[in-house]
């Protein structure tokens, strides 16, 4: 699968201006968000930019050296108080006030996303460990929940309320983002072998430890 990165190939130099593009866009949906749309809708769009953006370095440094402590520390901590704002969102777009104003598509949209970034952080923080089986599971879990937002999406562009066109136009961005955060992590994949292979052969276990470590 190497030639899907080659430097040589047109994903390879596109891909970045496809990325920069959206991840662009995405940030001048936040000031809709604040603007157009209720403050919490804001709060949680900020915040899940911050982690986009932490998504998409760690994502692009899989395979290169670690990062010293107090770095680590200081990506933990945005993460951690992003995490929080998102989780609270979560919990609010779930009280039956808000259902009873807005429906139920923000609730299940702020918890499938929660699970899609859990399964981001399982390849951030486990990179490259995976048996064939493993990899087939998290990615079929993966497809499922991608799925189910492109779902949400298209149920938002059919509604006729205030504000949907920017709720379907924020999702389909939030999709293609995170549709190259996967490419980062699938770039980093498709050097590396399955776990199966690296212990029928030695050759392979030298190499792939000195990229996942």
């Amino acid at each position: 699968m190497h030639f899907v990165f080659a430097k040589t190939s047109w994903v390879y130099k596109v891909f970045p201006y496809f990325k920069w593009t959206v991840y662009a866009l995405l940030s001048i949906n936040v000031y809709l968000f604040f603007t157009e749309q209720t403050l919490v809708e804001g709060i949680d769009s900020l915040a899940w930019v911050v982690l986009l953006l932490l998504f998409e370095w760690e994502t692009s440094q899989l395979g290169k050296p670690a990062l010293s402590k107090w770095k680590k520390y200081g990506i933990h901590l945005v993460r951690l108080v992003a995490y929080v704002f998102v989780v609270a969102s979560a919990i609010e777009y779930s009280t039956a006030s808000y259902i009873a104003e807005n429906g139920r598509l923000d609730m299940y949209n702020s918890w499938i996303w929660l699970g899609v970034v859990i399964a981001l952080e399982y390849d951030v923080y486990f990179p490259g460990y995976y048996r064939k089986w493993e990899w087939w599971l998290r990615n079929a879990l993966k497809i499922v929940m991608y799925a189910a937002l492109i779902v949400i999406a298209l149920l938002w562009g059919m509604e006729n309320y205030e504000g949907a066109w920017l709720d379907f136009y924020d999702a389909l961005l939030w999709i293609l983002c995170f549709f190259a955060i996967e490419l980062n992590v699938f770039r980093f994949e498709e050097e590396i072998p399955f776990q199966e292979e690296v212990e029928a052969n030695p050759e392979l276990a030298k190499a792939f430890d000195e990229m996942v470590h």
